[in-house]
């Protein structure tokens, strides 16, 4: 089995599982922001990244990705400006990310004064890769969004992942695109590594959605802190509007200073708690048709794991 517990080990280790543009950074934030937490923002992507980029057959495979490589190269010569945000946690260049790398860095006991760790990862960069998931016990958390709600926003950030600068309409999110590459992956990755943790892991692993943090954040808030183990307060539904404490993520500089240059974590670094959700449900005849394709590979699944989610 993919997580085993040696009987001394007794750190409260926690993933959180998405899918692209699930709010799962802003509800990063707000974690980093809980007494006690340790946070890595999304390794196993940065692992992958330095797989592609080293790899000249994926390179040819997915030739999307030199843009997203010379992006990349770009914000290491720019990194200087950034420090001050980021000289608090282990930020590494993407370059040195290897799968048995980060998978010693997790096994580490926590620092002094951390009670427990908290890694945010995209679901794609996991799925069909079980094996690489580490060898400790962690409770595994989700988070999901109607895609009918996120599907614009996945094609902006790939948009802008790959350097798309022409006509947005005719952008086509499958198309060379190794996170949703359906030869290699499953159409919906969350769905797929959620069924994988209930078959495995934990039969009742802890699924929050998007439009119920933003409508309930006190509610849905204390029944995953209590759901992972982390000690709930009031308090940890408000936190502080800067983007400073993200200088305490642990993961790859690239990516942190990247999103920020690109605008990518606006909404999330500048957020101070959830708002509620006004705007209707987009309807689904009015997406192109690359992201028609997105919101039907998503949508069974993303109904699945909503009848089991925390409710309100």
């Amino acid at each position: 089995m993919a997580s085993t517990m040696a009987t001394e080990d007794k750190d409260n280790r926690i993933f959180l599982w998405f899918n692209p543009r699930s709010m799962s950074t802003a509800f990063t934030k707000c974690v980093s922001f809980m007494e006690g937490a340790h946070v890595w923002n999304e390794p196993y992507a940065s692992c992958m990244l330095n797989e592609w980029f080293s790899n000249p057959e994926d390179m040819k495979r997915y030739p999307k990705l030199e843009s997203t490589f010379q992006q990349l190269t770009g914000t290491c010569k720019k990194v200087q400006e950034f420090g001050h945000y980021y000289d608090g946690g282990t930020l590494k260049p993407t370059s040195v990310f290897t799968h048995e790398w980060f998978l010693g860095e997790i096994i580490k006991p926590l620092p002094k004064g951390k009670s427990f760790l908290f890694v945010k990862e995209d679901a794609a960069c996991i799925s069909g890769r079980f094996e690489m998931l580490p060898k400790v016990s962690f409770k595994h958390s989700f988070i999901i969004r109607n895609p009918l709600r996120s599907v614009s926003s996945v094609r902006k950030l790939f948009m802008t992942f790959f350097g798309y600068e022409d006509n947005p309409d005719d952008f086509d999110l499958y198309e060379s695109n190794p996170f949703l590459d359906s030869e290699t992956l499953p159409p919906n990755p969350c769905y797929d590594v959620w069924k994988y943790v209930k078959t495995n892991i934990d039969p009742n692993p802890v699924v929050i959605d998007a439009d119920d943090l933003r409508n309930f954040p006190d509610k849905i808030l204390r029944k995953y802190c209590e759901g992972v183990g982390i000690p709930f307060k009031a308090k940890y539904t408000k936190w502080e509007r800067s983007d400073s404490s993200m200088k305490y993520f642990n993961g790859s500089l690239d990516l942190m200073v990247w999103g920020k240059q690109n605008h990518v974590y606006d909404t999330a670094f500048e957020s101070d708690c959830f708002t509620p959700t006004t705007s209707p449900l987009p309807q689904f005849d009015d997406l192109t048709p690359d992201g028609q394709r997105y919101v039907l590979d998503l949508q069974d699944g993303f109904n699945e794991m909503y009848q089991s989610r925390i409710k309100p």
